[in-house]
C-alpha cells in the first residue's frame, strides 16, 4: 500500500469515529447536515496519480466525493481478496485432540 494510500484510509477512520463520537443532532440540524453531506458528495475531487513504472509521467483523476469512496471501498475489498487467496482461502483451525 502506498504512503498516500494509507494516510487517505487513516483520514477516513478518523472522520468515521469522530462521527461517530458526536451527540445526537436535532431534527432541523439533521436536515441541512443531509443537504450539506449530498453537496459534499457532489463536490469534485482532483487527484495526480503517477504512473507505474515512470518516475516523470502523472496523470490527473477527476471524480466526486463519493465515486472516490466507492473506488476506496472497491480497492480494500480487492486487497482483503487477495490477502485471503494467498492464504489459501481457507482458515486454519487447531484439530487438538481430534481422533
Amino acid at each position: 500500500m502506498t504512503m498516500k494510500s494509507s494516510i487517505l484510509m487513516a483520514a477516513i477512520l478518523l472522520t468515521a469515529t469522530g462521527a461517530s463520537a458526536a451527540p445526537p443532532a436535532e431534527a432541523g440540524a439533521s436536515e441541512a447536515t443531509n443537504t450539506q453531506a449530498a453537496a459534499a458528495d457532489d463536490k469534485k475531487i482532483c487527484r495526480t496519480e503517477r504512473a507505474t513504472g515512470s518516475l516523470t509521467r502523472r496523470t490527473r483523476v477527476c471524480m466526486t466525493a463519493a465515486q472516490w469512496r466507492d473506488v476506496n471501498a472497491r480497492t480494500m475489498r480487492g486487497v482483503s481478496e487477495m490477502q485471503g487467496q494467498g492464504s489459501g482461502g481457507q482458515v486454519v483451525q487447531n484439530n487438538a485432540g481430534g481422533g
